[in-house]
């Protein structure tokens, strides 16, 4: 099948919405990022990186759909194992920043194999529940499903890395609903997790992670520590109004006061600097987002494919959902990135090979699978 052809039965709704959120992604990073860096050299160094990983992410994308994506049945045990090896890279011989441990050094670049062990462990996932025909309707059913998820959610749980770990939680609830889980375990495990609480509170989460569940109630309990994001944050957003105070003109991104403008918080720089209206117009986008890889969902012609979208799904939507929360106030603070608009590239290359796989089933799909 050639280029042309291709092109024409891509889901160009999808890719339509994917471009919108790149567009506004790098014009808002280069507003971020404009104070701290104005008129030094390196200006726009934020925007080139993100750039550049955009423009080899789109082709990694591209090519990707002359792979038919059911070939990736045979290597998930491939893929695990390089993942296992990639997070062990990460404990053993990575990079810090913040606190936490989660990057390896490649020349100018890092890698943050996190991100790409959600695709990866979708895949893993879709393969194990594809070959299940037990339907999930017992405890002894979820056990190939917890053993597998055991080990990349351990080692990235240590690095410390809580967002990732629940994003990992939210993947396979997902991909285990749609694959008929019995609702009444999910009920026993909320009760159990309510009860266990206590012991995740003393024994488990570090200082700083009670402190952002505290501040979820109250920011004014920590103003100047954790509850000074969510603060900042807040006032940005109020602040932008309707219509927005303009790029590169927001108060409290321009002057400093909101952190990490340009990944966690960057929906509260889109809030101030284009209103009501620009946060309005990404939403909207990302609701095209999410509609359209749910429909992929519905149509593939086989359940790997629709395990595999679903996957997608599942993160992206919990992913979306706490990022936006986060800036809000209404979701604890938990360094979740919001897809294809946060400045990272691993996370942003993770995203478009999603997107290309997305592609690769929409291409490949045969009759609806369910009605």
């Amino acid at each position: 099948m050639n280029l042309i052809r291709y092109w024409r039965r891509i889901d160009s709704t999808l890719l339509m919405a994917v471009l919108g959120l790149a567009v506004i992604c790098l014009l808002i990073i280069a507003s971020a990022t404009h104070a701290n860096m104005d008129g030094q050299p390196g200006q726009y160094d934020f925007v080139m990186k993100q750039g550049v990983f955009l423009v080899g992410g789109l082709i990694i994308a591209g090519g990707s759909l002359y792979f038919d994506y059911r070939k990736l049945y045979r290597f998930v045990p491939i893929l695990y194992g390089i993942n296992a090896i990639l997070l062990l890279v990460v404990k053993f011989a990575g990079t810090s920043a913040l606190g936490a441990q989660r990057w390896i050094q490649i020349g100018p670049f890092t890698l943050q194999p996190s991100e790409f062990a959600k695709i990866i462990m979708i895949i893993c996932l879709a393969r194990l529940m594809a070959n299940d025909k037990s339907g999930f309707q017992t405890w002894k059913s979820l056990l190939p499903v917890a053993g597998m998820m055991a080990l990349p959610t351990l080692l990235i749980f240590i690095q410390p890395d809580l967002g990732t770990s629940l994003v990992f939680a939210a993947i396979t609830f997902g991909m285990l609903y749609i694959s008929g889980l019995k609702m009444q375990l999910v009920k026993r495990a909320f009760l159990a997790f309510v009860v266990v609480f206590p012991l995740i509170w003393f024994f488990v989460l570090h200082s700083y992670q009670k402190m952002r569940i505290l501040v979820l109630f109250n920011p004014d309990v920590d103003p100047y520590g954790s509850g000074y994001h969510v603060i900042q944050s807040k006032i940005s957003i109020g602040s932008g109004g309707f219509i927005g105070q303009g790029l590169f003109e927001g108060t409290q991104s321009q002057l400093n006061f909101l952190p990490e403008n340009h990944t966690d918080f960057i929906f509260s720089v889109i809030g101030e600097e284009l209103g009501f209206v620009g946060a309005i117009f990404v939403l909207f986008l990302f609701f095209v987002l999410l509609y359209r890889t749910l429909m992929i969902s519905r149509s593939s012609g086989d359940a790997f494919g629709s395990l595999l979208a679903c996957g997608i799904f599942s993160m992206w939507l919990f992913q979306i959902f706490i990022n936006v929360g986060m800036t809000l106030g209404i979701m604890p603070v938990t360094g979740i990135p919001l897809p294809f608009m946060s400045y990272g590239g691993s996370a942003l290359l993770m995203n478009l090979l999603c997107v290309g796989l997305l592609m690769n089933i929409y291409l490949r799909r045969k009759k609806l699978m369910f009605d």
